[in-house]
């Protein structure tokens, strides 16, 4: 993404980078939030991709997959955009399913919006597909950098944990799934972070 865009930019300008390897912020992101991008039993694999192409150009999101979670890297300004394209069943002649390669996702998938991980202001708003908009709204402006995790990673270290999404026949409990994780409510909103990373 950016520091591919940055070394280029050096390269052109006679200076040649050292690129020091790290761990990525879309899997960083994620944990700060207790959201690991892969999980047994609810998440074999992770796709990453960006919210907004080169020069505001929309970008093909994948469709559904029970077992993957997505990752959606600088998309949060374009919510709208992203959901009505990851929800539209339409057929693929739809403006909507041209953006997206695949299935539509279930109204009732996890989705997480992670604002400023690792920052002592970080926002995480937790919700389904169909609320995440609303939730978002009623949470004040938003606080970039941000992050999407669409997918049932999500849910999967929440209390008890739930990891039995994979399980032959799990999508029948899907709604009863998530009102648990919910408590029964349309969303969930947590300020900041207190997992003991302060003390160390």
């Amino acid at each position: 993404g950016r520091a591919g865009e940055e070394v280029l930019y050096f390269r052109k300008h006679g200076f040649e980078s050292v690129i020091i390897p790290g761990v990525s912020s879309a899997l960083a992101g994620p944990i700060f939030a207790g959201i690991p991008v892969t999980q047994r039993g609810a998440a074999e694999s992770f796709m990453v991709c960006t919210g907004v192409g080169r020069q505001g150009k929309e970008v093909k999101l994948p469709g559904y997959d029970r077992s993957r979670t997505l990752v959606i890297l600088m998309g949060v300004a374009r919510i709208g955009q992203i959901i009505s394209t990851l929800l539209d069943p339409s057929s693929s002649n739809s403006e909507h399913a041209k953006r997206r390669s695949g299935p539509e996702f279930p109204k009732n998938t996890p989705i997480a919006i992670v604002e400023r991980a690792s920052m002592p202001d970080q926002r995480v708003i937790m919700s389904t597909l169909e609320n995440v908009q609303v939730a978002l709204e009623r949470s004040g402006e938003q606080r970039p950098p941000g992050m999407i995790v669409v997918g049932w990673a999500v849910p999967s270290l929440w209390g008890e944990g739930e990891i039995t999404v994979l399980d032959n026949g799990a999508e029948e409990n899907d709604q009863e799934r998530v009102e648990k994780w919910l408590d029964g409510e349309g969303w969930r909103v947590i300020e900041g972070f207190d997992n003991g990373w302060e003390g160390l």
